[in-house]
């Protein structure tokens, strides 16, 4: 019983962990804000490098504050915690 419970801890551990680890936040939703801002800065210079995918991520990057996710999340799933709806979001987004 104590390893069902450890695994499920450490799934949870994980859901939550991941996505601030990975974009460098202590907030969810500043990471989900911040993978968006990559996402977008890729798409629109068509590759992962180069002067333009810098500039407009740099640029996004440092105005992420998680905010607009923030609003988004509390708009998307009124009923949920809004760090649970961008955690969520985040995964969905990236799987």
């Amino acid at each position: 019983m104590r390893g069902i419970l450890a695994i499920v801890i450490l799934v949870i551990i994980v859901f939550f962990a991941v996505p601030m680890v990975s974009e460098g936040t202590t907030n969810a939703c500043q990471a989900l804000e911040k993978h968006n801002v990559s996402a977008t800065a890729s798409n629109v210079a068509g590759s992962n490098t180069g002067v333009i995918h810098n500039v407009i991520n740099s640029v996004g990057q440092a105005g992420a504050t998680g905010q607009v996710a923030s609003t988004d999340a509390s708009q998307e799933h009124p009923d949920a915690p809004t760090p649970l709806t961008c955690t969520y979001n985040y995964w969905k987004d990236i799987l």
